[in-house]
């Protein structure tokens, strides 16, 4: 019972993404490299995690502006900020 009651609390805290956050998904969903397959019947599209991770650090949010510190500087911070809710 308490198991539930904590995974609600979990999601009611996650809450809308923000505007950079929304902004890394739709660049994501439009340069990672996908793949598709079948699966019972359905097709479904899927990506490799490693390749979402270079398509990152290839991107706008990986390189430093002036007077700003780039979002993603190593594979490591990439993961983190893909796997925080």
């Amino acid at each position: 019972m308490a198991e539930r009651r904590r995974h609600k609390k979990r999601i009611q805290e996650v809450g809308e993404p923000s505007k950079e956050e929304k902004a890394v998904a739709k660049y994501l969903r439009f340069n990672c490299p996908t793949k598709s397959t079948n699966m019972m019947g359905h097709r479904v599209d899927y990506f490799i995690a490693s390749k979402a991770v270079d398509c990152l650090l290839d991107s706008k949010w990986a390189k430093a502006k002036k007077g700003e510190e780039a979002l993603f500087t190593t594979r490591e911070s990439v993961v983190d900020y893909c796997n925080r809710s």
